[in-house]
């Protein structure tokens, strides 16, 4: 067996152990304090939740999600053409993970994105950088590119979805300007974990109070959130309050 097949094989099998524990399992504590284990929405969610994965990136999530709701459907959303070619290839063997080269926004068109690189391909976004370049020096922005946008509620006619399960965000800023303008499907939405923001990462973005108090108008309640003091931006869970 040759060394490269070796390491390919412990990564894998680190990275099946570090999901068993952390997110089937809830055994073990994430490696960030950001981050809110996946298994904690087996809680809220069916067992065939129908889930929109906006900022996929590569797919991470979307596999993890997919594995773990093996009846789920997961829609993932990533404009950036490389990603977007690795998240195909990533989700290749999920039959219940479909994939766009769109960028969930406030309106079906184009628009610029600001694209991130160096210590970070995960930071590109609709939003200019503004505080995120002072917190992250080793993240540049020297692309711009024109995207493909679509409204979640354009989507969402044009597929058929008349309600959606669990709405997970990683949108560097642009979450509630995509939320404000889905006045159709927001209503039937039932869980929303969100990136936030505690300082403007992004230029217009809404820091974190104001997003949660928005969120709770519009009939949601914080569940659970991992936002540290000392971190810039931070993740919540938010379910639709009970009537």
């Amino acid at each position: 067996m040759s060394n490269n097949l070796l390491a390919k094989i412990i990564l894998k099998l680190k990275i099946e152990m570090n999901f068993l524990l952390i997110h089937r399992l809830g055994w073990k504590r994430p490696s960030s304090d950001d981050v809110i284990p996946k298994y904690q929405l087996k809680k809220i969610l069916p067992s065939n939740p129908r889930i929109i994965d906006c900022g996929a990136h590569v797919g991470a999530d979307s596999i993890e999600l997919a594995r773990l709701f093996p009846a789920s459907k997961v829609y993932s959303f990533e404009p950036v053409p490389d990603l977007y070619k690795a998240l195909l290839h990533n989700t290749r063997k999920f039959k219940n993970i479909n994939t766009y080269q769109l960028a969930l926004s406030s309106k079906n068109g184009t628009a610029k994105m600001f694209i991130s690189s160096g210590d970070s391909d995960a930071s590109s976004s609709l939003n200019r950088p503004a505080d995120h370049l002072a917190d992250h020096p080793g993240v540049q922005f020297n692309q711009e590119l024109e995207v493909k946008t679509v409204s979640l509620d354009g989507w969402a006619r044009d597929n058929g979805i008349d309600s959606i399960d669990f709405l997970w965000l990683d949108m560097q800023g642009h979450e509630l300007e995509m939320l404000k303008s889905s006045t159709e499907i927001l209503p039937r939405v039932q869980v929303i974990h969100t990136e936030v923001s505690v300082r403007e990462s992004y230029a217009g973005v809404t820091t974190y109070q104001a997003y949660r108090d928005w969120l709770k108008n519009a009939g949601f309640v914080l569940y659970k959130e991992a936002v540290p003091a000392d971190y810039d931006m931070g993740n919540a869970l938010f379910v639709r309050k009970q009537s």
